[in-house]
């Protein structure tokens, strides 16, 4: 046989194979929910619309009537450029940000400061929310005495959508005497960790510092915060000094407010209910012989973009190792304690198997203690619990975590704290 005719068999004994294991994967390795036949919209729809009062209000038409009833409430803010613009209307919050920074204005990175806000209806209810003295969701008696617990990360970390009682502060606090601080900010990633480390931590000194890491979602976030001025707190004399600027931050918090003001009418114009269509989702043929020749389930089961993410992102890991370098050794500086918590994601439990979330844990979780820093799996802590499912989400899907599931990480941050 020609070397060419040797060539050209084993070329086809790789293809064979490959889409073999395409095809046993797609028989064998079912997930519980496939997204490709049904949109989380559609699941949410199915699971809600039997439950009475659920509150399917637009954000900014709640806002509207919730004000009407308790003026105290103000619109919320997240430096998170991604959920800021999402936002926006003819990018009016778009252009008010980019002018802030191009005038060396003080960015502040949660608001509003000593009021109320509206939380979301993830969860059928919008809570109220209590926003301290610099903006996060604490009340302002934390700061009467050291911090025993500082948690830092996104809105898993913030408690989204519950109010302060049902978070993990919240939860820590009410079964133990910590005095815990809850600087999560929705819809942010690794830089802004460690930016409210440098900004606040470093001035409170909390005794033990969590940082909890969402590996749906925060390495993707980290790569949006590069293109911010967030990633000038990789300079070791970077710093706004946020702590001591409160009437700054009040007048770019009123500013901001200003322009939500101004773009309400137009959010709430169409309608005072979302009467977004739900659009059944139906597969041709023709598209799933595509899928299938284009390696779509071997491509979950094995790469990592394809498991966490819509649309493929280049992760720089570089930065993630620096941030994460940085944040312990500003703990360092008053002997506090520095702890890494790995959050598990719904895709990981929808996907039941996939070495993509092996490698991604394992990827971390080698850097992590790599800079001798203690490194706390919440996906081992819930399978202990035997809540190793997608049941620890609320409805059990895309999303955020039931109250049970903030209660078991609250259990598990004061165990480590009480053994350490």
């Amino acid at each position: 046989m020609s070397v060419k005719k040797i060539i050209l068999v084993f070329f086809i004994n790789i293809i064979f194979v490959i889409y073999s294991l395409e095809l046993l994967s797609l028989i064998f390795l079912k997930k519980n929910i496939n997204l490709n036949e049904i949109s989380i919209d559609q699941i949410r729809d199915q699971k809600t619309k039997s439950i009475q009062n659920f509150d399917r209000r637009e954000d900014f038409f709640a806002f509207y009537e919730e004000k009407k009833k308790n003026n105290q409430i103000s619109p919320s803010f997240k430096f998170s450029i991604e959920m800021l613009y999402l936002s926006d209307f003819e990018n009016r919050i778009k252009q008010f940000i980019n002018n802030k920074i191009n005038s060396n204005k003080k960015i502040p990175f949660r608001g509003p400061i000593n009021s109320l806000s509206l939380g979301n209806n993830e969860a059928g209810k919008r809570e109220i929310i209590i926003n301290d003295k610099y903006g996060f969701k604490n009340s302002n008696e934390i700061y009467n005495q050291n911090i025993d617990i500082m948690i830092l990360g996104d809105s898993f970390t913030e408690g989204v959508p519950f109010n302060n009682n049902d978070d993990i502060a919240g939860k820590i606090m009410f079964k133990t005497n910590y005095n815990v601080g809850n600087f999560g900010v929705n819809g942010t990633g690794p830089f802004m960790s460690l930016a409210i480390t440098k900004e606040y931590a470093s001035r409170l000194k909390p005794k033990n510092v969590f940082y909890l890491f969402y590996e749906g979602n925060d390495l993707r976030d980290m790569m949006f915060e590069e293109k911010t001025f967030l990633k000038k707190y990789l300079n070791d004399d970077f710093s706004q000094d946020l702590f001591d600027s409160n009437e700054k931050v009040s007048e770019f918090l009123k500013d901001y407010e200003n322009i939500f003001y101004e773009i309400l009418p137009f959010k709430i114009k169409n309608g005072k209910i979302a009467n977004k269509k739900i659009i059944m989702k139906k597969i041709s043929f023709k598209e799933k012989i595509k899928d299938f020749l284009e390696l779509n389930t071997l491509k979950e089961l094995f790469l990592t973009s394809s498991v966490f993410y819509k649309k493929k992102h280049n992760v720089d890991y570089n930065y993630f190792k620096k941030i994460i370098f940085q944040m312990n050794e500003e703990v360092k500086r008053w002997d506090g304690n520095f702890y890494f918590v790995y959050l598990p994601s719904w895709t990981r439990y929808n996907n039941k198997y996939s070495i993509a979330n092996y490698f991604q844990k394992s990827k971390i979780k080698k850097i992590v203690k790599n800079n001798d820093i203690l490194f706390i799996d919440i996906d081992e802590h819930f399978k202990n619990n035997y809540v190793d499912n997608i049941d620890i989400f609320i409805f059990g899907i895309y999303g955020h975590y039931t109250k049970k599931g903030y209660e078991l990480i609250a259990d598990k941050i004061v165990k480590e704290v009480a053994t350490n």
